[in-house]
């Protein structure tokens, strides 16, 4: 099996309970926010199996495509006609 990347993990990540006030819990989700801001996590999943070539462009093209698709809605909603004259009701 061929490697698709030669990208090693090489990050130190260091928590210290000086910083959370000795408290194991706040501790642990701040280590776990680190992990995944530097992207431990997905680099390991990304690694457990092998993936063709194909199927990461393919799916880098659907990352992009939906990033689109949101940007096009949001121009859309600004674009959008408002209502500004609301009907009053009887009272």
């Amino acid at each position: 099996m061929k490697r698709r990347t030669n990208k090693e993990i090489n990050t130190c990540i260091t928590v210290r309970a000086e910083d959370n006030n000795n408290d194991p819990e706040r501790m642990i989700r701040r280590f776990r926010k680190l992990v995944k801001n530097e992207g431990i996590m997905k680099e390991i999943y990304d690694r457990r199996y092998y993936t063709p070539p194909s199927d990461v462009k393919r799916e880098e093209k659907r990352q992009r495509q939906r990033v689109i698709n949101r940007e096009n809605r949001r121009r859309e909603e600004l674009f959008k006609p408002r209502d500004r004259f609301h009907k009053k009701r009887r009272s």
